[in-house]
């Protein structure tokens, strides 16, 4: 049997005043934890369980939003009473309320890898630090492998590399019990503030147990406050205007108009089309009119620059945005940007 584990017990620390961090909202409009969980092929697992607090439960009504998430249909849920002193006691707690057995593959709530994950195969995933412009590295467990990939080594919080370790571990339930009560009950432990998965497998490969590093397609790691708020940076809305803007300003009417003329401004388009790649939303705001916008759309579309909508026919005037502030999107919430008519956006950036 092969079980995909999510423990989620942890009260969210770096996460002050606001919701568990695997249930806030992406800016594409998931859940963090839909995020995390999208890459996983859930056909190649018997079952998948989340572990969560009880208090959490009721706090949050997490199994109503679960239940709402259709796709999440196959996902358990197991409820512990209590706070646990890290994953790994989660971990253990989980495999004995649900009566777990076989092999089971362990990912951590904050972070999303896509890749290839093998099941019944002892491996840890990892990357370079250069692969993915890893940040905050002072926090991760560090890997040692030979040319094969097979793992030497394991260390928590200290560099023996350059590949860290990225919250996903697999091996068998056999394995995890034998190094979680080893570790529980030597003299070593009990001056540790805190166990974790890279111990056990520390632990197991201290007794011939093998695994591999398995290497990652992508990383995103929202383990931190200031990681998350760099995700949200990426996917701000913009309400960008056309005339003055993308193109040399003209009118409805006149010698040179709406019609007859096209001028884009070229350093702004390039502008546009970085936004549009990094997964910003675009919304364009003009006083054209549809039939007027044929050409600029056909230009988007040309150049790869993608956008939400275009609200035409607005009026020739003032342009105001409101928006609400919270933990989870704090002040400014919103800012607005107004240039002189044709000039060059990045000279009024901050």
């Amino acid at each position: 049997m092969n079980c995909l584990i999510i423990p989620a017990a942890g009260k969210s620390s770096r996460f002050p005043n606001m919701k568990l961090k695997w249930l806030l909202t992406h800016p594409t409009g998931e859940l963090v934890l839909e995020k995390v969980l999208k890459p996983f092929n859930f056909d190649n697992y018997d079952r998948i369980i989340l572990s969560v607090l009880r208090s959490h439960e009721e706090k949050y009504s997490i199994s109503t939003i679960l239940g709402q998430i259709k796709w999440l249909d196959r996902l358990e849920l197991c409820v512990l009473e209590s706070p646990t002193d890290s994953s790994v006691e989660t971990i253990f707690q989980t495999i004995q309320k649900m009566e777990i057995e076989g092999h089971i593959t362990i990912k951590d709530s904050d972070g999303v890898i896509e890749g290839v994950f093998p099941t019944n195969t002892n491996y840890v995933c990892g990357c370079n630090i250069s692969d993915f412009n890893v940040r905050d590295v002072s926090n991760k467990s560090f890997i040692v492998h030979n040319e094969n990939y097979a793992i030497l080594d394991i260390q928590e919080k200290k560099v023996i590399s350059d590949v860290i370790c990225l919250g996903a571990y697999s091996m068998s339930v056999k394995d995890f019990l034998f190094a979680y009560e080893s570790i529980s009950n030597s003299l070593a432990y009990r001056y540790n503030t805190e166990m974790y998965v890279s111990h056990i497998v520390s632990y197991l490969l201290s007794h011939e147990r093998r695994f591999q590093c398995q290497y990652v397609d992508s990383f995103s790691d929202w383990g931190t406050l200031e990681a998350w708020r760099r995700e949200q940076s990426k996917y701000k809305t913009y309400f960008l205007d056309i005339d003055g803007v993308f193109l040399e300003n003209t009118g409805k009417y006149g010698t040179k108009n709406w019609s007859n003329t096209f001028e884009p401004i070229s350093e702004n388009i390039d502008w546009l089309k970085t936004l549009s790649d990094s997964g910003a939303e675009i919304i364009f705001t003009t006083s054209r009119t549809e039939e007027y916008l044929v050409k600029f759309i056909s230009f988007l579309h040309k150049h790869g620059i993608k956008y939400k909508t275009i609200i035409s026919g607005c009026n020739h005037s003032q342009r105001i945005v409101i928006n609400d502030f919270a933990k989870t999107n704090p002040y400014p919430s919103c800012k607005s940007l107004s240039i002189p008519r044709n000039a060059k956006i990045k000279d009024y950036l901050e």
